[in-house]
Formats: structure tokens, sequence, C-alpha cells
């Protein structure tokens, strides 16, 4: 709580019915709400923003191929009435009282609860160096997604009218942290963009930008079966893409990136670094922790029993990234993970209501995608190891059929289709937080401003 405040008694509608309070709007929360939309219990979904965003294509809107709208889904439309959804921010838990305290825009209300389902998801691990966040963008908000699309085409147009070559080659210079599956989609569509780009720009040489992937283990995808593994690496290679494997990133600020590989240390100068190495839970799980009395991993997540509930308080439920079963490996920090502990959040609620008991959760891996660009992809679902053109089209019906809104399926069905067929990316729009820098930097006095080539022509 941020000094006093006044706290309301949040209006609930008088039902009388079991409440569950589900706080978090991604896709572990989003399942547990759904499944229990129709049961006998009154749901309130409580989100810091209005909409699900669909993270898994995130990367497509940094990268211009699709708009902010196409993976958003505003919460209300999902479910038409039938959960109550607040727009608000959790800011402290009355575990005696069974209140959640909620900071919305009309100021701090507590909602009762009958069972807290606690989905706060993830952040990216920037390992002890929060001051890297300034300058490595993450993508785990539309908010940083949006951000990235902006620092690249920044970039590519400042090179356009950079006359130093070794600015220039700066400029053109991106470096992205993390050899995940984000990583890799991340960096094979930066390939493509400069390679795309190249029509539109007459003094910069897109197609010759350097895209590196920066991995600290000793291989890409590291959840992936080896032979895959050097197949994406392939691939990657043919776009243009210089995967830097047992290389861990040691500094970066706005003028580029120190890596150490064995003993040896450099920099590489790189205007834009994307950061997409390693997660942690976000701080609402270790909030939960200290007030229910219990504690968390090395990765900020709350530890629970195998039903998911927390030592002591059978009434809160936590699932997805900030969640740790106790005494068992931790699980990926993937949708499907999270969507598994959504449905077995709901059926614990309902068979308790019905007098049953259900057994622990268990999840079902249904195995890895990644796409490292057109025609190209890795797939891993039990005993098919798929790679190529197949694993890409596998990739794009998996990612339709668990996207949000049957329009949203539509829209972006159709814009992968134009962009495969014309190469073109219509959502490179430079807005929000990205223009206004420009535009303030644009702006400034001669003697603030750094110097640039204004006069720079193509060659004749």
């Amino acid at each position: 709580m941020d000094g006093e405040q006044t706290i309301s008694e949040g209006p609930a509608p008088p039902s009388g019915r079991h409440r569950v309070v589900i706080v978090g709007g991604g896709f572990g929360g989003l399942q547990a709400a759904r499944h229990l939309q129709r049961a006998p219990v009154e749901v309130t979904l409580v989100d810091k923003r209005n909409f699900h965003l669909f993270q898994p294509l995130a990367y497509q809107v940094a990268t211009g191929a699709l708009s902010p709208a196409e993976i958003c889904h505003p919460l209300r439309a999902i479910f038409h009435g039938r959960v109550r959804v607040i727009l608000g921010e959790v800011t402290g838990f009355d575990l005696p009282g069974r209140a959640l305290e909620v900071r919305t825009p009309s100021g701090v209300q507590r909602f009762p609860y009958d069972t807290l389902i606690a989905g706060g998801g993830s952040q990216y691990n920037y390992f002890n160096h929060p001051e890297w966040q300034k300058t490595a963008s993450e993508l785990k908000s539309l908010e940083g997604a949006l951000d990235i699309r902006g620092r690249i085409l920044l970039a590519l147009e400042a090179a356009e009218v950079e006359a130093d070559p070794a600015r220039r080659a700066a400029l053109l210079t991106f470096a992205v942290v993390g050899g995940g599956p984000t990583g890799v989609e991340m960096a094979g569509q930066i390939a493509e963009i400069a390679r795309d780009a190249r029509r539109d720009f007459r003094v910069a040489e897109t197609a010759k930008a350097a895209v590196l992937l920066l991995e600290a283990g000793p291989r890409l995808l590291a959840t992936f079966p080896p032979r895959l593994s050097q197949k994406a690496a392939q691939a990657l290679e043919q776009l243009g893409v210089m995967p830097l494997v047992g290389t861990a990133v040691t500094n970066l600020d706005g003028e580029g990136v120190v890596v150490r590989a064995g003993t040896a240390e450099r920099r590489i100068p790189a205007r834009t670094i994307i950061w997409a190495a390693g997660v942690r839970a976000a701080p609402i799980a270790g909030e939960l922790a200290r007030a229910a009395g219990g504690g968390t991993d090395e990765a900020g997540r709350v530890f629970v029993e195998p039903d998911l509930t927390l030592a002591g308080h059978p009434e809160l439920i936590a699932i997805g990234d900030m969640a740790r079963v106790r005494g068992a490996p931790p699980y990926p920090g993937v949708a499907p993970v999270a969507m598994q502990m959504g449905r077995h959040a709901a059926r614990l609620v309902r068979a308790r209501l019905e007098g049953r008991s259900v057994g622990p959760f268990a999840y079902r891996d249904k195995g890895n995608l990644a796409t490292i660009g057109r025609s190209k992809a890795v797939c891993d679902i039990g005993p098919f190891k798929l790679s190529g053109f197949v694993a890409w089209v596998t990739w794009l019906v998996v990612h339709l059929w668990y996207l949000v809104g049957f329009r949203n399926r539509v829209l972006v069905f159709v814009e992968w289709i134009l962009s495969f067929l014309t190469h073109g990316r219509e959502a490179r729009l430079i807005t929000g937080t990205r223009a206004r820098d420009w535009a303030a930097e644009a702006g400034a006095t001669e003697t603030e401003r750094r110097p640039r080539a204004e006069d720079a022509r193509p060659p004749a």
C-alpha cells in the first residue's frame, strides 16, 4: 500500500453464492474463469489491463507483422456479463478477512472471496540488473512489444540518414539476448524485416543488418531435442542471423552489449537490444507467499501443494508462472501449463461445492513449437520431430486455434497470407513513447542534439 488510503468495500451482486475471485486475465486465469462462468458461483476477474494478450504472438506486433488489436481481446467481450470483470491492480491480501485489496479507477476497494485463484504471471529476469530493462526491452507485455517495434523501426530510420559508417553499422546491429523460443522467433523476424525493408530505403543497406542471438547455454532451444536445435540454428543462419551460443551478457547500455565467451570478453556496438533470457514470477507471488506464511523458490514462484493450493490455506490457489508445486521439478513457463492449471483450479472449486475431491494436478506435455521465419519452424510433439514447412504450418494451425476471438483468428490468418505472398508488414508504425522521444530529440537545439548527417544522399 502506498501511504494511507481509504479502502471501500467493492459493490457485489447480492447473489449469496460462493465467491471466486481470480487475479490475472492471462492464459491460466482465463481458463479458470471460462470453466466457472456457468457454475453456481459468483466469479470476479481482476486484471490491471482490460484485455487478454495472446503473448505467444507479441513478437509479431514488435516486428510489425500484426497490429495490437489482432492479438488482444477485451475481457468483458469474452464473458458477456457472465463473469464480473474489474480493472485494477492488487495492492494487498487480507487473508483472515478473506478479502482482496485492489486499486481501481475509483480508488482502493476490497473484494471478499471464498476462493481466491491467483494467476499473476511472470516477468523477464534481468539477473539482478534492473537497470538493463531501460535499454533492453522485453516481450511480456503489449507495451513492451510496441516499445521494441519503435526501437527497431527508429534504428532503420536513423541508419538512413547516418553518414558515419561505424555509427550506421551499430544502428543496423540488433542483439537478442536469450536463445529460447521467444529469442529465436524474434531474431528470425528481425532478419526478415531487414531483408524485406531493403526496397524501402535508399541509403541504409538494411539487407546487411547484423542480427545476433546471444545464448549463454551450449545450444539454442534447450527444451527441444538437439537435432531440432541444430535445425533451428541452421535456419536462422540462412536468414542472416548469427547465433552465438556459450555467450553470456555481462553488461549493456544504449550503445552496445558486453559479452563473455569462455574467458574472452568483448564489446559489440549495437543500438537495439532485446531481452528474452529467463523469467521470474511477478511480484504478486512473493506478496501472496508472505501473507500466507509460505515461501518462494529461486525464481520467485510461490510454493503450492500438489492440488495447487497454498499450505494451510485451501481457499488460496496459485496457477501458472507464479506457482511451483512443492517436491516437483518446475514446470516450463509456457501457455499450456497455465491453461491446464486454470482448468484444474476450476475443477477443484466445482468438486468442493459438490462435496467431491479431485486428485493432484498432472501436467500433460503437448510438445514444443517455435517458428524461425517464413516457412521455417521446428516442432516437437510426442513422436513427431518436424522442421521446415510442415512444422511451420503446424505452428500456424496451433496458434490460430488458441487465439482468442473468431474475428482475431480471421484477421491474423488473412495478415499471414498477405505477408507470405507480398513480404509486407503493414503495421510498421512508430507510435507512443518512441515517437515522443524522437520528436523531443529532433526538437532539441543544435548543441543538445547528437551530431548526425542531415544531408546524406544516395550514391550516384
